[in-house]
């Protein structure tokens, strides 16, 4: 493959990957500004919990000492002397042997370790000044405790650590450069800086928790999620009303609905248009995804163009097409396979200016397996076929049993449907896995039941624009089962059982 092709996949790609982080997002803002917003508050709340501590500071310089006679070399060693130690005398400042004497003058009631942790002391690199910081309850006393804490820095150092043995002078000195002044303003809380804190936790918190949710959603929500897992093209989707089972008018009236499944008709006919198949299977991964309402909408808007369309209720277990419409399911798909009612006396017609041909499922049998993959159903599909334009069957559930699959090789093509958040990555590639090991490859998928806000919203009045990918063709087992005009037997006897040869007349 060219590189410059495997650069443009890669690009599409990580930008496909962004766009579905930035969705993510913004799906579950509310997370995050929840989350940002128990920062703040703890943020506040540690502020409010800290005791008001008020800081006080001086600064004392460390030198040599200058003797009489002494060379300007003496002066820089002594003065490199004094560099060398001032990370011992940071030490220093806050040891018991200088804050013990603290104590004792101040009257302290706490031990040398409690009160170092209210001294601080530090000095910049290359620097021979030490600043001297304390805390402490009132303004007043922290201006006394670092000036305590100087004095007796200054006297531990001088005389003590650094005086000679013999009793002379110290080689070094230690000066006051500024001495402790009472502070105006506390020092804890930190009122602005707890709350910047907590900001940033929380926005870190909800951002990190939101990407970690959403990257855990195996659920499908939008045309990106489905093409992320197949190349079969995605024809359309439906948005999401108040009553997700609702009917569009079949009057031509125009809504964003029913644009919706016009734009589902146009691409239905240009991913068809090399086929030219007409019978197709209307399924789904698993139940509660819109199936049969696609179909009915489906079915209509292609009436709408002119197109005669008969519909069938091929879902034996759980037949909903006829409460839906409003029609009689005493007698259906089941009595005509079994020969006990004539074709064209179990055909209802419903709607008055572009009507459908309803067969309804009639009565729940034992074997809708067997009955759907018998020679009988590929008759009825041969009759129907050579009568209509478009022939539409509601099929189960591909993971629930197997009807579906068995349908799919009588037919010209499989439409899935796909409800969005109604369905998994896991099962949706399961339900592929199901169509594929019986020879087929569906036509397409329409994504049903898409919300109408938000980051996963349809565009264009519910629409997607056609799919530049090529439609998948029939498989040749496929072609030469919907070119065998005589149905003797399905593709596969085996995986498929037909019931004995049933005579279905018209």
């Amino acid at each position: 493959m060219h590189p410059k092709h495997d650069a443009s996949i890669m690009r599409g790609e990580v930008l496909m990957e962004l766009k579905r982080l930035v969705r993510i997002l913004r799906k579950r803002w509310i997370l995050i500004v929840a989350f940002t917003l128990l920062g703040v508050v703890g943020g506040a709340a540690a502020a409010l919990l800290t005791p008001v501590q008020y800081q006080a500071s001086t600064r004392v310089f460390v030198a040599a000492q200058i003797q009489n006679g002494s060379t300007p070399g003496d002066l820089v060693q002594g003065n490199n002397f004094v560099v060398q130690k001032l990370p011992y005398y940071l030490d220093v400042a806050t040891s018991p042997r200088v804050l013990d004497p603290v104590i004792a003058r101040l009257g302290l009631n706490e031990s040398a370790v409690d009160l170092a942790e209210r001294i601080t002391a530090t000095t910049q690199p290359g620097s021979a000044v030490i600043e001297l910081s304390a805390l402490a309850s009132t303004a007043d006393a922290a201006q006394q405790l670092a000036q305590a804490v100087s004095e007796s820095f200054t006297d531990v150092v001088i005389n003590q650590l650094e005086k000679p043995a013999d009793g002379g002078a110290s080689p070094v000195t230690v000066g006051v450069l500024d001495p402790a002044v009472a502070p105006n303003d506390p020092a804890l809380p930190q009122l602005y800086l707890n709350l910047a804190v907590g900001l940033f936790i929380g926005l870190l918190g909800g951002l990190l928790t939101a990407l970690i949710l959403g990257l855990l959603d195996r659920r499908i929500y939008n045309r990106d999620d489905i093409e992320r897992l197949t190349v079969v093209p995605v024809l359309g989707g439906i948005p999401l009303e108040a009553r997700a089972n609702a009917i569009i008018s079949p009057d031509g009236a125009s809504t964003a609905r029913a644009e919706a499944f016009r734009v589902l008709r146009t691409n239905l006919d240009f991913a068809d248009a090399d086929t030219g198949r007409r019978s197709l299977v209307v399924t789904s991964s698993v139940s509660g995804e819109g199936k049969t309402t696609t179909l009915v909408n489906l079915a209509i808007v292609l009436a709408e163009s002119g197109a005669t369309v008969a519909v069938i209720d091929a879902d034996l277990r759980t037949p909903r097409l006829a409460d839906y419409l409003g029609l009689d399911a005493d007698h259906g798909l089941t009595d005509v396979l079994r020969g006990d009612v004539q074709l064209k006396e179990s055909l209802q017609s419903w709607g008055a200016a572009h009507p459908l041909t309803v067969l309804s499922s009639g009565k729940i049998p034992t074997n809708p397996s067997e009955l759907l993959g018998s020679t009988a159903m590929g008759t009825v599909l041969d009759v129907l076929s050579s009568s209509y334009d478009y022939v539409l069957l509601d099929a189960p559930s591909v993971l629930a049993v197997t009807d579906a699959a068995v349908l799919s090789r009588w037919t010209g093509g499989t439409i899935l449907v796909v409800g969005a958040n109604r369905v998994r990555e896991p099962e949706l590639l399961a339900a592929f896995d199901a169509l594929k090991a019986v020879g087929t490859t569906p036509l397409g998928v329409v994504l049903a039941m898409v919300p109408t806000r938000g980051p996963d919203a349809l565009v264009r009045d519910g629409g997607f624009a056609a799919s530049s990918r090529p439609a998948p063709h029939a498989t040749p087992a496929i072609d030469a089962a919907k070119n065998d005009s005589s149905r003797s037997t399905p593709p596969d006897s085996e995986s498929a059982p037909s019931v004995t040869a049933t005579r279905v007349t018209w």
